[in-house]
């Protein structure tokens, strides 16, 4: 969950506070969204006499709703109530609109999973005056990957919903901590030999960047399969298990070269979705190798290895682009801007 807090006098906008915490729906449920909504409320309006809200979303999706229908509609309202004293509440929609309560449930699909819309009308507002009009956007988290095509300075995504961005190569369905192993292999080297693994929830994304010093143990911010520790070792003992042996069975050498290869793996599946993306660009009569790779998220090592590979020459940043406070939380940055802006 990402929060920003900005104070906006005349043309000025002034950054306050952000917040980042991971918030896992499908465990503290709906009574634990609203709960955790109002107490941002709390800490976000203490002391403010007159606010107003802008909300983008992916919750929807989350199994604890049996649609998304439903899902938008519970967190529209969850919302609307923790924050029922401001003068208005705005939700991004796919079309990088805001709209109010009432259009939000009405509309249901055009705010499910819109928080790229609010990335991508940021990227569209302000690359002109980066000097980049051309540009493919790619923000890889902790469990997805999405990727924004800016032609000419314009936003051109042909996926709106989901399933339409999987079709299209704008989203990937891996990230850098919560994925199972298994759904992204299905075999693995172990002793000489390729291996089939099993297909148990034993080890995640996590574990192999964590093995590989992709990132910190801090940084592992989600809970684990096996729900123990976040240590190199704890993390070895879990990728043992997807070939179902343990860490008596195998040396530390041979786990960290099990992990490499799954690492090899997820970058060819974000390098395979840029070439999908290079290729569309290319049908147009224009050059990839002119755009420039604008990285994001918790994993922009991985965004920016898979960019070298698929042929850009210029892999940029997003922090340096924004800063890192920003950066940390953009989503929520650029839908708070699009209030400011009238979401124009």
């Amino acid at each position: 969950m990402k929060a920003v807090k900005l104070l906006v006098s005349g043309d000025e906008v002034k950054l306050l506070e952000t917040i980042r915490e991971y918030f896992p729906l499908w465990i503290h449920g709906k009574v634990g969204l609203e709960k955790k909504l109002r107490e941002l409320k709390s800490r976000l309006t203490s002391g403010i006499d007159s606010y107003v809200v802008a909300a983008c979303m992916t919750a929807e999706l989350c199994d604890i709703y049996r649609v998304k229908r439903e899902g938008v509609e519970h967190v529209v309202r969850s919302v609307c109530e923790a924050f029922h004293d401001a003068r208005d509440v705005k939700f991004v929609t796919v079309e990088m609109k805001l709209v109010d309560r009432d259009e939000a449930v009405k509309n249901y699909l055009k705010v499910a999973a819109a928080n790229w819309a609010a990335s991508a009308w940021f990227l569209e507002k302000y690359c002109s005056k980066w000097g980049i009009r051309n540009l493919v956007f790619i923000d890889i988290g902790s469990t997805t990957t999405t990727i924004i095509p800016i032609v000419g300075g314009k936003v051109q995504v042909l996926g709106l919903t989901d399933p339409e961005k999987l079709q299209c190569g704008e989203l990937v369905y891996t990230g850098v901590l919560r994925g199972n192993v298994a759904a992204l292999v299905d075999k693995v080297p172990y002793k000489g030999y390729m291996v089939r693994v099993s297909f148990e929830r034993f080890a995640l994304m996590g574990d192999v960047h964590l093995v590989l010093s992709n990132i910190a143990p801090e940084d592992y911010t989600t809970e684990t399969a096996d729900g123990r520790g976040k240590s190199v070792r704890e993390a070895m003992e879990r990728l043992a298990r997807v070939v179902c042996a343990d860490v008596d069975m195998m040396n530390e050498y041979e786990i960290r070269e099990l992990a490499r290869y799954i690492y090899e793996v997820q970058v060819f599946k974000v390098f395979e979705a840029l070439m999908q993306i290079r290729s569309r660009i290319a049908s147009q009569g224009m050059d990839p190798n002119t755009f420039t790779a604008v990285t994001a998220g918790i994993g922009e090592f991985l965004a920016r290895v898979a960019a070298v590979r698929a042929g850009f020459k210029e892999v940029i940043s997003i922090r340096d682009l924004v800063g890192h406070e920003i950066s940390s939380v953009f989503p929520a940055y650029a839908a708070a801007l699009m209030l400011v802006h009238g979401g124009a």
